[in-house]
């Protein structure tokens, strides 16, 4: 894995609750630097770009019962590893801006500090 510093593009998350418009945030920013900048944009959610990337807590519900919390984290982070080495770093090394509707700080918030794992 290279790391982000060598890469030509730009990474930029857009982070917030569900509602609080980061999705239009992203449509805006993504029109505004590909017309001002001429710029090649991505619009990215980790976990939903690539088939083997997407993160379901239906793969840990066994006869009903919530996932360990550990496990559920843990899936996240293999979800966003995939996201990463198959969707943002090729598009950065080609020199593109990736814009992301989430990465660190929603796992922080949705699977870290609420179950404390």
């Amino acid at each position: 894995m290279r790391r982000m510093v060598d890469l030509a593009g730009r990474f930029i998350t857009i982070e917030g609750g569900e509602g609080a418009g980061k999705s239009t945030a992203q449509l805006r920013l993504k029109a505004t630097l590909g017309e001002q900048r001429h710029l090649g944009c991505l619009h990215s959610r980790t976990g939903w770009d690539t088939p083997s990337g997407v993160y379901s807590p239906d793969l840990l519900d066994v006869e009903g019962e919530a996932p360990v919390e550990m496990a559920e984290l843990l899936l996240v982070f293999a979800s966003r590893a995939q996201h990463l080495a198959k969707v943002i770093e090729p598009a950065l090394a080609a020199g593109k801006w990736v814009i992301c509707d989430r990465f660190t700080d929603a796992t922080f918030a949705y699977q870290g500090r609420p179950r404390f794992v």
